[in-house]
């Protein structure tokens, strides 16, 4: 009788103790929730940072818009991160409770049970059937727990945006730089083209298009001059690409204060653009004059290096034209002829 008694407790202990857990309708519910509380903070921080961006904007000491529009979206970006760590911790309750409930058709048996069964299919009948029911409860609760869920997102009431992006472009907007910043000059050369004036040594047309910063190995601003709405600059430029020689040009860039940016090029103008000389390679050239069908001036490089020579020509009437010509290593090369004298200002490396 009093072993009866035993069982008959342990079984009310193991009954009350299932009777406790959690059903999938309450987990759905309480992670929902969760998700929820991550949109309603979210809304609430949004709200918070307009507040202190614009409450704060004068405290901020903003010199150029570009730090005003970074500052807000350091800002921004900040809120979305906490609400993304947020949703992180929900997913992961999510999938900790879907582990519960194992739903797909591998977790009826392990790897074991699954190769006894498959070898002796009749002499497990019983265990595929309590297996299959398991599964089968399994899909329900998984399903219970996904639609609570779903639900209680679909029904919180928290608001996505709660600023207004118009009214801090605003005030952004209100920021007048005083002048060019060179940071932004540096960038904002980037893709431009200088463009040699006419009779330079390149030849017409002949730009120099910067394709990165580090192409500028030197920007000086010289001179600036605001003229009406207008910011003239005269501005010093040291050109390199890698493994090349240097160029430098100084050349006039206006500067004009856009709707959305701090002040940004409109146009470049060249005033002198040349190669830096060296004098390094001096004795790799010799020159000659060749004279057949027409008259040329011979190059012949007998270094290993590709490289540039620029001079000038003495013509007939009087006037000197500058011209280049490209040689390549342990190479020569020719130029056209049509003078009374000629001069060598220059052999760089290309």
């Amino acid at each position: 009788m009093k072993k009866i008694t035993i069982i008959m407790m342990c079984i009310s202990i193991i009954a009350l103790f299932a009777s406790c857990k959690p059903s999938p309708e309450t987990l759905g519910k309480k992670v929902g929730q969760q998700a929820c509380d991550c949109q309603k903070k979210y809304a609430e921080t949004q709200s918070t940072i307009y507040q202190e961006f614009l409450n704060r904007f004068d405290s901020y000491g903003f010199k150029t818009r570009s730090e005003a529009r970074q500052k807000w979206q350091d800002m921004k970006d900040d809120a979305q991160r906490q609400f993304e760590q947020c949703q992180q911790g929900v997913e992961q309750k999510k999938q900790e409770v879907r582990s519960k409930f194992p739903s797909r058709p591998e977790d009826l048996f392990n790897p074991n049970d699954l190769q006894k069964v498959m070898r002796d299919p009749k002499g497990y009948t019983k265990q595929v059937e309590k297996k299959q029911k398991e599964f089968a409860k399994n899909q329900e609760k998984a399903r219970k727990f996904e639609e609570v869920y779903n639900n209680t997102v679909s029904q919180c009431s928290a608001n996505s945006n709660t600023f207004d992006e118009q009214v801090i472009n605003a005030k952004i907007l209100s920021i007048i730089p005083q002048k060019p910043d060179i940071n932004k000059l540096k960038q904002d050369l980037v893709k431009r083209r200088i463009i040699e004036p006419a009779n330079g040594y390149f030849g017409r047309g002949w730009a120099w298009q910067i394709a990165s910063v580090e192409e500028l190995k030197d920007v000086r601003i010289l001179s600036d001059e605001k003229q009406g709405g207008d910011y003239v600059l005269d501005v010093y430029l040291v050109l390199q690409k890698e493994g090349a020689g240097q160029y430098e040009a100084d050349v006039k860039i206006i500067c004009v204060l856009g709707n959305n940016d701090d002040w940004t090029i409109d146009f470049i103008e060249t005033k002198n653009i040349g190669i830096v000389k060296t004098g390094r390679y001096n004795n790799c050239v010799t020159t000659e004059i060749k004279k057949g069908w027409s008259t040329s001036l011979q190059f012949t490089n007998s270094c290993d290096v590709n490289l540039i020579i620029g001079g000038q020509i003495l013509s007939n009437d009087g006037e000197w034209s500058k011209f280049s010509s490209r040689v390549n290593a342990n190479s020569s090369s020719s130029q056209s002829y049509y003078g009374k004298q000629y001069k060598i200002d220059f052999i760089e490396r290309q």
